[in-house]
Parts: C-alpha cells; structure tokens; sequence
C-alpha cells in the first residue's frame, strides 16, 4: 500500500495544476487547451498518448516491466456553462465558464497519478490507461461513449473513475454497490390543437388542457406501472405556451426529464410515456409529438470491483472513514458507458471544508473544495493500480 506520506512530494504538483485549469474552464468537446495541457504533461512522463477521442480526449498509456492485466483510470475535463462567483486567486478567466462540477479536480489527481506511474514504472505489474474524457456534462452523446466506441476498453480487465463532492466532508470515500446512479433521458413533448377564443372553447381544441392532464397522468406511470421498489422519476420541468389572457393556443410545449436505474423499467416508461400522450391528445382531438433523448445509462458498480475499492479505501484511510451508500444517485455519468464494457467501479471523494456555515455543493456558481482532499483522490488511483495488478 502506497500511502500519503509517500506521494506527499506530488501535492504542490496536483493543486498547481488544478488551479491552472480552474482558471481557464472549456466546455464539452471545446476543452482545447485543457487537451493540450494533458497531452504534453503525459508525453513528459514517458506514456504513449493519443489525442481526439470525442474531439478532444486524451489516453495515455504506459506499460510496466513486468507483464499482466491492464487497467484503467478516468478522468472527465468539461467545464459548466455558469458565472464563478467565487473571490479566489483562481477564480475562472473565461466569462461565463467554471469548473463548478469539479472536473478540473478529477483532472489534476489523475495527473498526479500519471506522474507518479511516470516517475516509478517498476510498480506497474502490467498496463495502465489514463482517460481524460471530453463531455461528460454533454452535449449527448457525451465523451464517454466515443472511448467505448472507438474500442479503448476492448482489452482492459477493470476500469475505475471518482468524482468529488462537497456533499461529505474532506477525508472519506463514499460507494454503492449495484446500481449507483440514473440513466437521466431528456423529453419533449409538442401538443397541437385548434387555437379559439377563450370565451367559446367548444369551438377549438385546447392544447392546454391537454398538456395539463398529460403532466398529471405521467405522474401515475410511476405510481401505477412501476413497482415502489424500482427508483424511477418522470420531472415535466418546462411548459410553454400561449401568449394572451383571452386566446387558446395553438401549440404547448412540455419539457422534462425521466430517471431510472434499471434497463427494463427505463423501456417500459417509454412505451408507457408514448401511449400516455397518444391517448390523451387523441381523447381531446389534439396531435402530439413525444421525443425522447436518450441519455447516458444507468451506472451500476460491479460488486467485486467495489468491494476491492472498499479494500483499498479502508486500508489508506481507515475504515471509519469509508461509507457504503444505501441509496443511490438519481444523477447521470457517462462512465455508465464503461461499466456495462468492462467490470469496474465509480465512486465519491468528500472535499468539504469542516466547520462551514455554508457549503455549495457542485454546480454552484460558489463551488470549491478543500484542495487537501485531491492527495487522497491520487492516493486511491495509485493504490487501485498497484493492487489490482499484483
């Protein structure tokens, strides 16, 4: 086991480096400069890289003296479309771009790893990958899948990711085994009737009513058609329609998202979704269009692969401080792509600060973390390398 004490020369490396791309945040398949930053650190330790996976991601890989498995580790780079609103010395140069999601922290700690694979190949009992994955917040398909399209896993035994979270404090790992975060698809639908004045609604069809009976009679999908114990939402968002008090419109729009953690039940709210609106538009003499996003899937952890992060969190920083999740997320990743490729296994680092009076959670425009947690972030990439390839 590699511990902290060991790798505590890289720590100045891993926040230099996270504060540099803090400061210049790209978003999905725009991550230009971020792109070029991994490429040329990677080449400096010595990895094979490749560059334009999904536009702009970047593989590294580096082969140990020894033959065995191969593994590997990934990182996302994409920034969110949001004003900092933090007062830091990092705070982001480019207008209306940050890293409030926390993937210029992923980034840096899996650098952090690749330098010190670089600097100590001896340790590598095989193969190691680094992905440094454009997208992951969109657009879809996200970057993901082009690493597993483009056949980047074909010949990994395991890979693992992490992503860090302001929602558990500094210095513990949190993982669910199973299934641990949604599939989050996208819907729209587009009702059309016949536009009237509103003092003589006989003589049109209203979309609005209509709209409104489908927003309800969705919610009885969940409710009706899938079982209490399978975690499934169905979230109408956004309705548009109609621009004066006194006339029905021709046209609503409804907008929403439906979440769900199992491949079946993801199908059936579907079919359940289209014969909804189709009967309901046709019952009110309207026309409708459902169109659904397909998102990433649901991201489900092998068991053995999270019982052996389990292992190595347990022995790095104490079982006290490791957490088995009893729920899981109804948020999306598209390491989902990778884990149905190859076994494996996602998880969270806590980086929140003690004693806050506030605490911004990621995807606030005042998102930060408590940059002594990223060492440990590091810490779990190296030691998940060196024993899984024993």
């Amino acid at each position: 086991m590699i511990k902290l004490k060991d790798i505590k020369m890289y720590e100045d490396y891993i926040i230099e480096k996270r504060r540099d791309i803090h400061m210049h945040p790209e978003p999905g398949f725009k991550e230009f400069r971020t792109s070029k930053l991994i490429e040329e650190e990677l080449i400096k330790f010595g990895y094979d890289v490749e560059t334009g996976i999904g536009v702009t991601g970047v593989i590294g890989t580096i082969v140990g003296n020894k033959k065995g498995k191969t593994v590997l580790l990934r990182a996302d780079i994409d920034a969110l479309y949001m004003q900092e609103e933090n007062d830091v010395p990092y705070k982001s140069q480019n207008d209306g771009l940050m890293h409030s999601c926390g993937h210029d922290t992923h980034t840096s700690m899996l650098l952090g790893a690749a330098k010190y694979f670089g600097d100590n190949k001896d340790l590598i009992n095989g193969t190691l990958k680094v992905v440094f994955q454009s997208a992951e917040e969109g657009p879809m398909p996200g970057g993901g899948s082009f690493v597993v399209e483009g056949g980047y896993l074909d010949d990994c035994d395991a890979v693992f990711g992490l992503h860090i979270t302001t929602k558990y404090k500094r210095g513990t790992i949190h993982i669910k085994k199973g299934p641990a975060m949604a599939a989050p698809d996208e819907f729209s639908i587009d009702v059309v009737g016949t536009g009237t004045h509103a003092s003589a609604p006989q003589t049109g069809n209203d979309p609005v009513v209509t709209a409104s009976q489908i927003v309800l009679a969705l919610q009885n999908i969940i409710s009706r058609n899938i079982s209490p114990t399978s975690p499934a939402v169905i979230s109408v968002c956004t309705i548009n329609g109609g621009s004066a008090f006194n006339i029905l419109p021709e046209k609503v729009r409804l907008g929403g998202t439906i979440r769900t953690l199992d491949k079946d039940v993801r199908l059936h709210i579907f079919k359940r979704m289209e014969e909804t609106v189709r009967h309901i538009s046709e019952m009110n003499g309207c026309k409708s269009e459902l169109n659904i996003i397909k998102a990433y899937p649901p991201l489900i952890n092998d068991h053995k692969m999270s019982d052996f992060v389990v292992g190595v969190a347990n022995e790095l920083i104490g079982k006290e401080n490791v957490v088995l999740l009893e729920e899981p997320s109804m948020g999306g990743e598209d390491f989902a792509y990778y884990l149905e490729k190859k076994p494996g296994s996602y998880f969270w680092l806590g980086a929140r600060e003690p004693n806050l009076d506030t605490v911004y959670y990621n995807h606030n425009p005042k998102f930060d973390i408590d940059e002594s947690s990223l060492l440990i972030g590091t810490a779990m990439h190296i030691n998940i390398v060196t024993e899984f390839l024993k």
